[in-house]
């Protein structure tokens, strides 16, 4: 059950004399924020302490906690520490080094439809791995609920190039195509970003969707084994 702002009040004083070691004197409404699925409230809060008397409550669909005012200057600065802390301590596959990694993201990012799968993106894949590249492909990174959209934005976003499997069922889907538009949207910044596989589908049928798709240099599966296409690639991930 939801709970009501009073109730959520009350909870808020509680939680601060008890942590805070402290007598609160005013708890108030600051803001209301809704973030992946959730949504919290942000609390002000006066207490009777002599070195940190105002504090930031934040709770509601996350475990309350508080932020002092003398560190979070706003609302906003304080929801910004708590959702982190939260993502942090939900995330099932979070690790902490103090190693520096040689590289960070994705090579590329692989945009296909389902049904092309198992004859050329599936192999692609795993081949372009063996290479060593680092791949966004969905059967390597996705897990039983996980969100597929905040997924695959976090892949668009961290990958420097996007395979794209073009082909009829790529066309016919919808899913592809929200990919696609995210590719576009990267590459009207001025850099090149897509790299297109044309897939039992030949140039008249890419022009018919998008005469910008077939103007674009690609490398087609007709008559080409997968390690070709995979070395053709390789030839632009390797830069």
């Amino acid at each position: 059950m939801a709970l009501n702002i009073k109730e959520l009040i009350k909870r808020a004083k509680e939680y601060v004399e008890i942590q805070g070691h402290t007598k609160v004197k005013r708890v108030s409404f600051a803001e209301r924020f809704h973030l992946l699925g959730r949504e919290d409230i942000v609390l002000s809060v006066t207490t009777t302490d002599t070195e940190h008397p105002e504090w930031w409550v934040v709770g509601g669909s996350t475990p309350m906690n508080l932020y002092a005012k003398s560190y979070f200057r706003s609302a906003d600065e304080a929801f910004s520490m708590h959702t982190g802390l939260m993502l942090r301590m939900s995330a099932n596959d979070f690790e902490q080094s103090e190693v520096a990694p040689e590289d960070i993201g994705y090579d590329a990012f692989i945009s296909h439809a389902s049904e092309d799968k198992q004859d050329i993106v599936r192999p692609l894949a795993n081949l372009l791995e063996k290479m060593g590249f680092r791949i966004w492909y969905d059967e390597f990174e996705l897990r039983v609920g996980d969100s597929l959209r905040q997924s695959i934005d976090r892949g668009l976003v961290s990958s420097r190039y996007g395979i794209v499997v073009l082909s009829a069922a790529f066309f016919a889907k919808n899913w592809p195509q929200y990919e696609l538009n995210g590719l576009t949207a990267r590459e009207m910044e001025g850099h090149k970003v897509i790299l297109p596989i044309w897939h039992k589908i030949a140039k008249a049928g890419v022009l018919r969707f998008s005469p910008t798709l077939a103007d674009k240099v690609a490398v087609s599966t007709a008559g080409n084994t997968i390690k070709y296409v995979a070395t053709e690639l390789a030839k632009v991930l390797s830069d």
